[in-house]
């Protein structure tokens, strides 16, 4: 699918709204441009690691607990599967 846009004086583009759909794209999302061979790709950006960190509360459960819940978890879902 091709669509035509116009480069404004700052440099701006608008992304047409179909891409923007199908990308999945919401105002301020971040979006990368890789160029190879002359060509431009536009791709949706996930954000680092770095971004991330702490938007998740921390849960107070130890370490032991933890292993606990995941061997459980993986028994059932093994018991789901093949039992």
């Amino acid at each position: 699918m091709a669509q035509v846009t116009t480069l404004t004086s700052k440099g701006q583009v608008t992304i047409p709204k179909e891409i923007r759909d199908q990308l999945g794209l919401k105002p301020s999302d971040k979006i990368m441009f890789s160029l190879e061979n002359g060509h431009v790709t536009l791709r949706r950006a996930y954000p680092a690691l770095e971004e991330v960190v702490g938007s998740i509360p921390a849960i107070d459960v130890p370490m032991k607990e933890w292993d606990d819940i995941v061997q459980d978890e993986a028994a059932q879902r093994y018991a789901d599967k093949f039992l």
